[in-house]
């Protein structure tokens, strides 16, 4: 590619625009202190992907400045893109704005044509994954976001009206104190990774999940199985090929591969808006429908298998047993038996709040969609059930009315949202939407809790308009 290195002429024309909405806005919230004076964030953010960026921004851009967002990861490698992501370029359609908040000049777009030029970016088809990851680290620099980095959030513990969150650190455990607090952790932050209970058989260097590092240059040469049919499944098989891998089976358990992907449909506003003032049993309906119907790999991921002989496609081959013998894996299938030396589980995540370190102290105070949902005959689906049901804010419900009033100041701002909001906390085309019903809920609840105070300042007020000079005495 050619570059026009225009990217500080955007930069400025960005200053430009912030100065038009002024941003940042000043801070009007008031402040809170702990128990024995320290001061406390009024909302902590826990994640500092697309979605937890862009929350920051929509709340700074209220007025709402005293935040703050910590990742565990190194910086630039936040989320997925450059660690677990495996697939050669974002699975959405370019077009698609990301997390720019009605910016035009905050988008992809903006940022890939200032240094490509306007030719280039017809010709991309895709977005490559790492280009997005340089495109979010300079999304984080134009913005001049608060993140924390290699914090990692190891409990959270309610005291009053704030909550006391423990970090880990290089420098040991660190304390903070915040009113509100977000939990934008992405897809895994759920109860981790959805592991067969046949992986409970196989000693760990055996075996990964396809959410974990994995040293792919470690299986040149070797004999590789890939459990499951979905688009990371297919990746990880790709890029195991790629490494030099002697062979890859890749085992899918439905008799057919899918060829849909329902969810490709709704990317619309209309349901993005408008899917959480639905009822309950329409709501499950469509998640649901999606869900069983399965989600193909995207085409550009099977044609990467495609070019290679040694890969080879089972359908039908459900895992019956599961074993290390003679120091290799040998897998029992519906569609035949497989000796293999390493197994890559691309089974998906879990959906089990109470397997999930900071929220299980909480669980069972959490509403779950099981707790208030019955659905009709035939509908059932045991992971569905375990969603949590949120409020308009994503917070979390206390399950029994009147009790828990901590869990309004916690909002789940990840995957497990789908099925009460849609998908507007976790995917790209409906982040700017889920922010913007996250902030306006947040903005709302640090106004109400301190009106007592805004009330006296509005009985205060008394800056004169008119200085008495306006006009001549007769």
């Amino acid at each position: 590619m050619n570059q026009t290195n225009n990217l500080d002429v955007l930069e400025a024309t960005i200053v430009r625009d912030f100065s038009y909405i002024n941003y940042p806005s000043d801070n009007w919230v008031k402040p809170r202190f702990s128990g024995s004076g320290e001061g406390a964030l009024d909302v902590a953010i826990i994640g500092a992907g697309a979605c937890g960026m862009a929350a920051a921004f929509g709340l700074i851009s209220q007025g709402v400045r005293n935040l703050a967002l910590f990742d565990q990861s190194a910086p630039g490698q936040e989320g997925p893109w450059i660690t677990t992501a495996r697939m050669k370029t974002l699975r959405s359609p370019k077009h698609l704005t990301g997390p720019n908040m009605g910016l035009p000049n905050l988008t992809f777009r903006a940022w890939f044509e200032a240094q490509w030029g306007i030719a280039q970016w017809e010709a991309l088809d895709k977005i490559p994954k790492e280009m997005w990851m340089t495109y979010l680290v300079w999304y984080r620099k134009v913005l001049d976001l608060p993140v924390t980095n290699h914090r990692t959030l190891t409990g959270i513990e309610p005291q009053g009206d704030l909550f006391r969150l423990t970090f880990s650190s290089f420098e040991g455990d660190i304390i903070h104190f915040a009113r509100h607090v977000v939990l934008a952790t992405g897809r895994a932050a759920t109860g981790g990774a959805s592991l067969p209970t046949v992986a409970a058989s196989l000693p760990a260097r055996f075996y990964a999940h396809t959410e974990e590092v994995i040293d792919f240059g470690a299986l040149e040469g070797k004999r590789v199985a890939v459990i499951g049919g979905a688009a990371s499944a297919a990746d990880n098989a790709a890029t195991a090929l790629e490494a030099g891998a002697a062979e890859v089976q890749m085992l899918v358990r439905a008799p057919v591969l899918p060829r849909l992907n329902k969810f490709k449909s709704i990317v619309y506003p209309g349901f993005m808006k408008g899917f959480a003032s639905l009822n309950m049993e329409d709501r499950w309906r469509f998640l649901k429908h999606g869900f069983d119907a399965r989600i193909a790999a995207p085409r550009s991921t099977m044609l990467r298998l495609k070019q290679f002989d040694n890969f080879k496609l089972h359908t039908g081959a459900g895992i019956r047993h599961m074993a290390v013998a003679e120091n290799h894996v040998k897998i029992e299938t519906g569609a035949g038996d497989f000796s293999v030396d390493y197994v890559i589980f691309g089974t998906g995540y879990a959906m089990d709040l109470k397997a999930q370190p900071e929220i299980a102290p909480f669980f069972d105070d959490i509403l779950l969609w099981k707790d208030c949902f019955a659905p009709k005959a035939g509908e059932e689906d045991e992971t569905l059930e375990r969603y949590p049901y949120l409020g308009a804010g994503f917070e979390f419900l206390p399950k029994e009315p009147g009790t828990a009033a901590y869990l309004e100041r916690l909002h789940l701002f990840n995957a497990a949202a789908t099925l009460t909001h849609a998908p507007v906390s976790s995917d790209i085309p409906g982040v700017n939407t889920g922010v913007d019903r996250l902030v306006d809920h947040l903005v709302k609840a640090l106004f109400r809790a301190s009106s007592d105070q805004h009330l006296e300042d509005f009985y205060a007020y008394d800056e004169p308009e008119l200085l008495g000079d306006e006009w001549r005495e007769d």
